[in-house]
């Protein structure tokens, strides 16, 4: 169903976050091909993209279901799907690497309690590469703004008929 779209913002903001998701996620998938294959080790980009061959594949998905999106400039209504899954995936990774960061300062903390010295290297340098500097947590916090605008619009559509519906009283 083709129809006039009416707020660019949401797709251009979607598309602008699924060219960083790409970007990030083609560098930590061809860091962690090169360090596969590579003899010296570990060799990250200024420690800031992590050397993670799944974490980089998961990022390019998320980065290609937001520029599937592009088909909602052309009037195609149904697109708006792209964006909510984008966000339901980049909600599912950000919190996965958030809770993996939890993980690495409640073990920091129950260290520093058996009488190891504190430190706070858990937050750049935790179990899952670069800690709280992981794109992939930063990149779920620039996709709340698109979550609440989307949500908003597409309740506002009304998608279910007259207002006040649901889909069970249809």
């Amino acid at each position: 169903m083709k129809r006039k779209v009416k707020n660019r913002w949401i797709v251009i903001y979607a598309v602008v976050l699924g060219i960083a998701y790409i970007i990030f996620g083609a560098a930590e998938f061809a860091l962690g091909i090169y360090n596969l294959f590579s003899l010296m080790g570990n060799a990250g980009f200024i420690e800031v993209i992590p050397v993670d061959i799944f974490g980089g594949f998961a990022a390019l998905v998320i980065g290609s279901t937001y520029l599937s999106a592009l088909s909602l400039l052309k009037g195609i209504r149904e697109s708006s799907g792209y964006i909510l899954v984008g966000l339901f995936l980049s909600v599912i990774y950000g919190a996965i690497y958030l809770l993996i960061v939890c993980a690495d300062g409640f073990g920091t903390l129950l260290a520093s309690l058996e009488g190891e010295a504190w430190t706070w290297e858990w937050l750049t340098r935790g179990s899952a590469g670069s800690g709280l500097l992981r794109p992939e947590i930063w990149l779920f916090f620039t996709s709340l703004p698109l979550a609440y605008l989307t949500l908003r619009k597409t309740e506002r559509r009304g998608y279910y008929g007259k207002a006040g519906k649901t889909p069970a009283s249809i």
